[in-house]
């Protein structure tokens, strides 16, 4: 084959790709910072924000622990002694299983602050008869619903148009009742579904509880006076009467429904409701 040999050579150049680069021998040290940098860093769908590690506090294990107890432990001679030693953790149990200690209701240690979005005065505050989340009522009307372990809120409801001051579960844990400053008064399900609403009294209502043994029936403490008398409200879906006491003494005020009446007597010598 006849080549030319007088004529110059040609330019070729080969890019070389990052996939083709000499690999490394040696050992490269992780960069545990960056790492964790871009760990914390997570997409929401509006914007990037970091990730919060918030402080959780889990009685369940304890609560478990003191079931499997039970099945073996008679009394307080079964019962394991406590030392203050990291060791001892996994003997914890719930204060209902140290009621031979009362050492076990002395709270010396701060946990949390947990503040709404919009600062207000909280009048009432219960908790969920499953026992996880706390409802509090606040002066602007508003219900927050806080979970029990990690300590923030997981739901806003504006339940009333005046501020909060009273609230009780039934003894079924199937109604919560709650009581306005107005005199309004709501049950609720479980799921923060409002069900009836009706005006109880033209003031403050301080109080509420249900009576154990009338279905549906509640018992409401009205601060009308400041001379120590005392109103209470028996009450159900289809009848509501009020009462005035003052020693001993009972007079109808008014009765809005036509239902089967139940008197109600507050007994001055001692905190009894008859």
């Amino acid at each position: 084959m006849a080549t030319d040999i007088g004529s110059p050579q040609r330019f070729f150049h080969m890019p070389r790709f990052q996939h083709q680069a000499p690999r490394q021998v040696f050992y490269k040290r992780p960069d545990f910072a960056q790492q964790q940098a871009m760990q914390q860093l997570t997409f929401d769908g509006k914007r990037m924000r970091k990730a919060v590690n918030r402080k959780t506090i889990d009685y369940n294990p304890s609560v478990i622990r003191h079931l499997e107890n039970r099945l073996w432990q008679r009394d307080h001679r079964d019962f394991r002694a406590v030392q203050p030693d990291a060791g001892c953790y996994n003997d914890l149990v719930p204060p209902v299983g140290m009621l031979n200690n009362p050492m076990n209701a002395v709270t010396t240690k701060f946990v949390r602050t947990s503040t709404n979005k919009v600062k207000c005065p909280v009048f009432v505050i219960r908790w969920t008869p499953e026992g996880r989340r706390l409802v509090t009522g606040a002066s602007s009307g508003e219900f927050t619903l806080w979970n029990g372990l990690t300590f923030n809120f997981e739901t806003i409801l504006q339940a009333h148009d005046s501020p909060v001051r009273a609230m009780t579960w039934s003894h079924n844990d199937m109604w919560m009742l709650t009581a306005d400053h107005g005199g309004y008064v709501k049950y609720w399900q479980s799921n923060m579904n409002n069900v009836k609403m009706f005006q109880a009294h033209k003031e403050a209502i301080r109080e509420a509880r249900f009576i154990p043994n009338l279905p549906f029936s509640v018992v409401l403490l009205l601060a009308t006076r400041v001379n120590s008398r005392l109103s209470l409200i028996s009450s159900s879906f289809c009848f509501l009467l009020i009462w005035e006491s003052e020693w001993g003494l009972k007079s109808p005020l008014s009765c809005f429904c036509d239902a089967t009446q139940t008197t109600l007597s507050h007994k001055h010598s001692s905190s009894l409701v008859q």
